[in-house]
Formats: C-alpha cells, sequence, structure tokens
C-alpha cells in the first residue's frame, strides 16, 4: 500500500484464488460470463468505498505444472469524512485561533506568547495523533505536508510577535532615554542642543520621543499588515492543497 496520498489515497487490493493440488490438465477456474461477481449492497467499509471491481486471470507456472487461477482487484477509495472532522478543521481552527494575538496588544506578553505557543503544542499533538493508525513509513504524506503547513503558520506567528516585541522595546527604550534627558539636572542647553557636562552632544528629547513614536507605529503596522497577510496566504495554500488532492 502507498500512502503518499493519505487520507486521499485510493487503494487497490487483488483476491486471488489458486488451485492447490489440481494442475490444468484437472482444474480450470474461470468466471461465470452473466454474473461473475456479486458485492453484497449491505456490507459497508467503514474508512473505505469500494468504487470499482476488476476480474482477471492469473494462472501460475511452477516446476510441478501449471495451476489455475482467478482473481478480482477492489478498488477503495478513503472516506474523507472522518479524516475532515477529526483533523482537517480542528487543525485549521487551532491556526485561526492563533491569529488572535495580532489583535492584543503588543505589551501584553504573556497573553501572546501563551496564545501562540499553546497553538503550537496543540498542533504537535494533532498531528502525533493522526499518525496512530498508520505504519511507519519514511516518505512524506499528504497529512503531514497540511500539518506542516499550519504548523509553519503557527510559528510564523510567534515570530511575529518576537519582531513586534523587539521594535516595541526599542521605543520603550528611547521613550526611556527621553524622560532622562528632561529629568536630568546635570543637562545644559547649549545653541539649542543638548550637552552633557563634558561637552559630549546628544540627541534632543523631542526628536527621541518622536523616534519612539515612530517605532510604536511600526509595530503596529506590522500587526496590521499580519491580520491580512496570514489569512490570505492560509487560504491560498489551502486552495492549492483541495485542489490539488481533489482533483
Amino acid at each position: 500500500m502507498k500512502f503518499e496520498a493519505y487520507p486521499h489515497d485510493t487503494q487497490t487490493c487483488s483476491l486471488k484464488m489458486e488451485s492447490l493440488s489440481y494442475t490444468t490438465d484437472d482444474l480450470i477456474f474461470d468466471w461465470e460470463s452473466k454474473v461473475p461477481l456479486v458485492v453484497e449492497p449491505t456490507i459497508e467499509l467503514p474508512q473505505h468505498i469500494l468504487m470499482d471491481t476488476k476480474l482477471g486471470d492469473c494462472m501460475q507456472e511452477y516446476s510441478t505444472g501449471n495451476f489455475t487461477c482467478i482473481e478480482v482487484m477492489f478498488t477503495l477509495e478513503r472516506r474523507l469524512g472522518y479524516y475532515l472532522f477529526h483533523t482537517y478543521i480542528p487543525t485549521c481552527l487551532i491556526v485561526i485561533m492563533s491569529w488572535i494575538s495580532f489583535w492584543i496588544r503588543a505589551d501584553a506578553v504573556p497573553a501572546r506568547v501563551t496564545l501562540c505557543v499553546t497553538s503550537l503544542l496543540t498542533l504537535a499533538t494533532q498531528h502525533a495523533q493522526s499518525q496512530k493508525s498508520l505504519p511507519p513509513v519514511s516518505y512524506i504524506k499528504a497529512i503531514d505536508i497540511f500539518m506542516s503547513t499550519c504548523t509553519l503558520f503557527v510559528f510564523s506567528s510567534l515570530m511575529e510577535y518576537a519582531i513586534v516585541n523587539i521594535v516595541m522595546g526599542q521605543a520603550e527604550e528611547r521613550e526611556r532615554m527621553a524622560n532622562h534627558l528632561l529629568n536630568d539636572v546635570q543637562l545644559i542647553h547649549m545653541e539649542g542642543q543638548i550637552r552633557m557636562p563634558n561637552g559630549t552632544k546628544v540627541a534632543r528629547s523631542p526628536s527621541l520621543r518622536r523616534r519612539s513614536e515612530s517605532l510604536e507605529r511600526q509595530a503596529l503596522k506590522i500587526d496590521k499588515f499580519s491580520r491580512i497577510v496570514f489569512p490570505l496566504l492560509f487560504v491560498i495554500l489551502n486552495v492549492a492543497y483541495w485542489t490539488y488532492y481533489l482533483r
């Protein structure tokens, strides 16, 4: 069985019926011409849909002679409903939940970090849960691509806040410098500039405040930009994923 497209895969299973003791000189299996195969309509597989059946001949040649053999090929398509409600939709909701951090104030560090980290850990658990019913394989499956993409989005949300936090930290640092310059009694105003007692020139506090406000606006712009770009990219990648695997 190949699981590259799992859980969008279609599997083909064969059933062979071969003579054990009698060669083709004594016994030959053949399919009935009118109704060669009857599939009980009341039988339903929990995870697959029987899409097609194909009949064939598979005569085997051994050193002891030729032995009659017939086979039927069952084409089974995996039911997507279970995975849709237990894997895909919950995973998408976890990713969307991580975007709430873009609307939380930048100075609310515990709230934003906790939200992103919790989403990341939940996704890791969800991914591990989706692999339990599968044998370990060395290649990438369709569900691995989807889960890895979602994990990357949540991780990017965390990295986005790291950038916002750095920018806000720089703004706060400049604000502290501006307040320090205003409150330091040892500063001397000279020719429109601020000098330390040793003569070293420093930036004027209004300039520092403007720079601080500019950095705060940049941090807010990053959040506003992320509110649009993250959902847009996620929708585009989902459209590409589902179009490719449901074609």
